[in-house]
């Protein structure tokens, strides 16, 4: 367990170039600039995975640059926006008009490089929508982080259920994710493992993740939600880390005493 490092240390190659381009050809544009006008059907899950691809999200930290004006300059230009890191998560719940979505906290929390850059905001995108989102509150111990968005009309996710117990060792995990910023509406990666066991409160998972993973979900064969990945062994990316379920469920019985998130 000590050959492991997460996500936050290695900066901010968590969002690649290739992921960005990825990302860019199939959302919005191509990576030369150009606007994508081939229209693509809509995407169809199989049954047994559809909530869990369906509450799937991918998001971006962005940096918003502080504008400082000078006599002879104004701030009335759009701030530059870059992209700065990309994760992974998975919508828990929704209320009439809110949308909740658990996340990894390192993600969520700003490093000394990104605070210089300027004023960061977290944009997520489920399917072919988009929203800034806010930090309701975070746990560091667990590293889990819970953001909220406005909730679009039309929108019908389901609450993500969270197990009580985790799985026996042996037993077969899936995880959706967006492993290198690879992300779009027409997409969705699936991973498969075995639960490995914890050591204490922190669990394994013979689960492949790399940067971009971070924060997402961990499903028991049951489909509940039993963690949130939030490291990979350092030279075998095949071993993934998360917190226990009995941390993610704490969280959220601490959240609803002062937040109604359902």
């Amino acid at each position: 367990m000590n050959k492991i490092i997460t996500y936050i240390n290695w900066g901010w190659g968590m969002l690649s170039l290739t992921g960005l381009c990825l990302f860019f050809v199939t959302y919005f544009f191509s990576c030369h600039g150009k606007q994508n006008i081939a229209e693509v059907a809509k995407p169809m899950f199989v049954e047994e995975h559809s909530s869990k691809l369906e509450n799937f999200v991918f998001l971006i930290k962005e940096s918003h640059s502080f504008c400082i004006p000078e006599p002879d300059q104004s701030c009335l230009e759009e701030p530059k926006i870059i992209p700065i890191a990309s994760a992974s998560g998975v919508v828990l719940s929704s209320s009439e008009s809110h949308i909740f979505i658990l996340t990894a906290n390192h993600f969520c929390e700003d490093g000394p490089m990104e605070k210089i850059m300027g004023e960061t905001k977290i944009r997520v995108f489920i399917g072919e929508t988009s929203r800034i989102t806010n930090i309701v509150t975070y746990s560091e111990t667990a590293d889990i982080c819970l953001l909220s968005g406005l909730r679009f009309k039309e929108e019908n996710f389901k609450t993500t259920k969270i197990a009580t117990e985790m799985p026996l060792i042996g037993e077969n995990v899936i995880n959706v994710a967006a492993p290198d910023g690879m992300a779009s509406p027409n997409t969705r990666l699936m991973f498969d493992g075995k639960f490995s066991g914890c050591e204490g409160l922190n669990c394994v998972y013979t689960i492949p993740a790399t940067f971009g993973s971070s924060g997402s979900a961990v499903y028991n064969k049951n489909g509940e939600l039993i963690s949130l990945l939030v490291a990979a062994a350092k030279n075998f990316e095949n071993i993934s880390m998360g917190p226990h379920v009995n941390m993610i469920n704490t969280f959220i019985e601490t959240v609803e005493e002062t937040v109604d998130i359902y």
